[in-house]
């Protein structure tokens, strides 16, 4: 995701000038989309990690997977769109 919001980020400090700075802002707006995204998936992941870590409670496997999954389709959309730029 680093890489690839960065390629977004860099398009979009690029993209303005003194008119028109509509494009940086849409790609801003999209990148603290997923940053919001990113840190409600975080959210879910933290307790599971903590539990596990100082309770010894395994994470059971369908909802690892699960998480897993919802990461994985985080990175696949912030890699679809920064190519898309």
């Amino acid at each position: 995701m680093g890489l690839a919001s960065l390629h977004a980020s860099t398009i979009a400090m690029e993209s303005g000038n003194a008119a028109d700075d509509s494009t940086y802002t849409s790609i801003e707006s999209q990148l603290a989309s997923f940053t919001s995204q990113r840190d409600a998936l975080v959210a879910q992941i933290i307790p599971w990690l903590e539990a596990a870590e100082f309770d010894g409670t395994s994470i059971p496997d369908a909802t690892a997977a699960n998480l897993i999954q919802q990461g994985q389709n985080l990175l696949s959309s912030v890699e679809s769109y920064a190519g898309g730029l």
